[in-house]
């Protein structure tokens, strides 16, 4: 007699993940890790400075294509300055903006924006702010090495600044940005590339100071970021900043600023739609 056997359909729907799907899996928490890693140390080891204080920011930024060449974004953040003695920190800042962007060419784009900022201080009034800008952003050199492309971009902005403390003040500000974003892994920055961050930030007073606790100065930033996709990116930032009292002319102040941004480009009514 003769006994043949064949394999259970069940046994040949199995399929092992491949090491690829579970390579694609591990990357995205693997690169958290890292960046958790990195604002771990970094805000305990500057926090030991005592002349120095810590800022800690956090933000969540999103950008939405409109048009072929125009675009919206909002930005919704906090900042503090970091205190042992306080869970909120010596004063925090909440804060909210929108603003919209016309590509007038390849290497050229305006934009303009509004913001709402209010500023909790717990030994001093707190102050509100509304805020409008103008600005004009330009990407050069675009240079598309060999290796990498490296595109430099300047931005100027100027600012009319409404600010409600113990009463109204108005207040107009210039700000110029340099900026990069150095691809590590990748040509580009394409999903899946770990990029060095670099920016120059300079503010100057047109109109006299608003109220607030330190009006900013300059600024400058390095740090390290991640593409995990077309749709998300993650930025952390070390930042040296220098400030002035707005209560005190002479007396100028720096500080050390920890700076993460979860960045996103998809599309809302995809979203909703998807759902």
């Amino acid at each position: 007699m003769k006994i043949t056997t064949t394999a259970s359909p069940l046994v040949s729907r199995v399929s092992t993940p491949s090491r690829s799907t579970w390579a694609g899996t591990r990357r995205p928490i693997r690169t958290l890790q890292t960046l958790s890693l990195l604002l771990g140390g970094v805000i305990p080891a500057l926090g030991q400075n005592d002349d120095l204080p810590t800022q800690l920011w956090l933000a969540a930024q999103h950008h939405h294509k409109v048009g072929e060449k125009t675009r919206v974004s909002g930005k919704l953040g906090y900042k503090e300055l970091t205190s042992p003695d306080r869970y909120f920190g010596e004063w925090n800042k909440s804060y909210l903006n929108a603003d919209g962007s016309y590509d007038l060419g390849e290497h050229f784009r305006i934009d303009g924006g509004v913001g709402l900022y209010y500023t909790y201080q717990p030994e001093d009034e707190d102050t509100f702010e509304f805020r409008l800008w103008q600005g004009a952003t330009a990407f050069w050199p675009d240079n598309p090495g060999s290796l990498r492309r490296l595109v430099f971009t300047h931005r100027l902005r100027i600012e009319e600044r409404f600010t409600d403390s113990d009463g109204w003040d108005f207040a107009m500000r210039l700000r110029y940005r340099l900026d990069t974003k150095i691809p590590i892994n990748k040509y580009t920055l394409e999903p899946g590339a770990f990029y060095l961050p670099l920016a120059a930030e300079f503010f100057a007073d047109l109109t006299g100071e608003a109220t607030e606790c330190f009006g900013d100065q300059r600024r400058l930033s390095v740090g390290l970021g991640y593409v995990l996709n077309k749709n998300w990116t993650l930025d952390l930032r070390f930042q040296r900043q220098t400030s002035r009292s707005t209560g005190e002319e002479d007396f100028t102040r720096s500080a050390n600023v920890i700076d993460f941004t979860v960045k996103s480009s998809f599309g809302i009514r995809d979203v909703v739609k998807g759902r």
